[in-house]
């Protein structure tokens, strides 16, 4: 009998260990295979995805794509442009209007929008800029900095300002909304996660796991209480609560690109990441380190 106990209370503890089990199992699957839309994803309320296609790094970290992609969630593909150098960060405004920098590199990058075909710089920023989160009145947008320690806040007239300067935020590249409007950003190269408050007090919220040093977070995305991160060291993505808890939501952490139940699944260099709230699926773009790599969808479980 204290065999048996022995064991039973072993395997809860396996079960509750995080990272050793998956507490809600999810299928990673390919909807649009060898593809070169390897940046940031913006999924638009009608569901569309619009990926943007950094390319590879030139020597001042300038990416050489030059297309802006649009996928339908059955997997169409089509190019809205091929005039742009290396974008990052992206989203579409309520009016129809599509924002995303360009030409990012160690010394500026140009926040951008695209309408009816048209380019139109808004403004010039110091360094390389990371994705953009939008204010709920589309009056202007916060973007974090891989170069530089500060979030910035840009007016759509162009108006640039230092939202808040820190330390901290030197290296980060992803942003996203949480509950009451509550700013989560992420850390390329420390893997750290922070919650910015409306006072603008930063605290940590988690530290993803550094298996590739200086490479650790692409992008995050918020969902029902979780914040949804691509591993882009380790090769996975993972799930962390307002608690800060972390866990993988799939990937078994090798450097491959195979379909599968969470931990048989592989990912190449998972990168840019979000959620269709509608239909409860995740996007995921990967880097592909130089070679077009597919892109991932994982149906969301109610929770």
């Amino acid at each position: 009998m204290k065999k048996i106990s022995f064991l039973f209370v072993l395997l809860i503890l396996l079960l509750n260990h995080d990272g050793l089990c998956q507490k809600t199992p999810v299928v990673v699957k390919t909807l649009v295979k060898n593809f070169a839309g390897n940046g940031s994803i913006f999924v638009g309320e009608d569901g569309n995805i619009y990926i943007n296609e950094y390319g590879t790094p030139n020597s001042d970290i300038s990416g050489t794509g030059k297309r802006i992609f649009l996928v339908s969630p059955e997997g169409n593909v089509s190019t809205i442009s091929k005039k742009v150098s290396g974008a990052v960060g992206n989203l579409k405004g309520k009016d129809g209007t599509y924002y995303f920098n360009n030409g990012n590199s160690f010394y500026k990058s140009d926040f951008m929008s695209l309408k009816d075909g048209k380019i139109k710089k808004i403004a010039t920023l110091e360094g390389f800029s990371g994705d953009i989160l939008m204010d709920s009145e589309n009056a202007f947008v916060y973007i974090p900095s891989y170069t530089h320690p500060v979030l910035r806040k840009v007016s759509l007239d162009g108006t640039v300002e230092d939202y808040i300067k820190d330390d901290r935020l030197k290296g980060v590249t992803g942003i996203t909304y949480g509950a009451e409007k509550t700013i989560f950003v992420s850390n390329f190269t420390t893997g750290k996660i922070f919650k910015i408050d409306q006072d603008r007090t930063i605290r940590e919220l988690a530290t993803l796991p550094i298996v590739y040093p200086g490479y650790v977070i692409g992008y995050i995305t918020y969902f029902e209480e979780y914040i949804y991160a691509t591993g882009y060291g380790a090769n996975q993505i993972y799930r962390i609560s307002m608690k800060g808890d972390v866990d993988v939501l799939a990937g078994s952490g090798k450097y491959m690109e195979k379909d599968g139940n969470s931990f048989e699944a592989g990912f190449i260099t998972p990168n840019g990441i979000d959620v269709d709230e509608k239909r409860r699926r995740l996007y995921v773009s990967q880097n592909g380190n130089g070679k077009p790599a597919s892109l991932r969808y994982i149906d969301l479980p109610k929770l």
